[in-house]
């Protein structure tokens, strides 16, 4: 089951970069909590609403946001962590940035169910159990 949600979490991260919301709403648990880098600031995005509410507040705000993981690994126990960047130019700044961005994505059932962005490598690695 393990793998399967690696696959479920790319999955996904395409789906919100091509902007499909509906998709990542069908293949989560109407409880998700969505805990943001921005989090901190804006309050969890918690729901199929507070996903709503994440891609709108992105789509406002962003002329790109794209989130790219080049380290996914299986945690076992429906975990997966992810570590990458999300490259994102916001509106009238044309600007581009990329952010770094590293979380664990918990699945319940084979939808997920708590995505938490750490923002650092190694925050998250300590928040996964791993000393790497």
């Amino acid at each position: 089951m393990s793998q399967e949600n690696v696959e479920l979490f790319h999955r996904g991260t395409a789906a919100l970069n091509r902007g499909d919301v509906e998709y990542a709403i069908r293949h989560s648990t109407e409880d998700v909590v969505f805990i943001a880098a921005r989090s901190a600031i804006e309050r969890p995005f918690v729901g199929h609403e507070g996903l709503r509410r994440f891609a709108a507040d992105n789509a406002e705000n962003f002329e790109v946001f794209e989130a790219s993981y080049d380290d996914v690994r299986d945690l076992g126990d429906d975990r997966v962590l992810a570590i990458g960047s999300i490259h994102i130019r916001g509106r009238g700044g044309g600007v581009d940035t990329h952010i770094p961005v590293a979380g664990i994505a918990t699945y319940r059932e084979a939808k997920l169910s708590k995505w938490e962005d750490f923002r650092d490598r190694d925050t998250a690695l300590k928040a996964a159990g791993l000393k790497e």
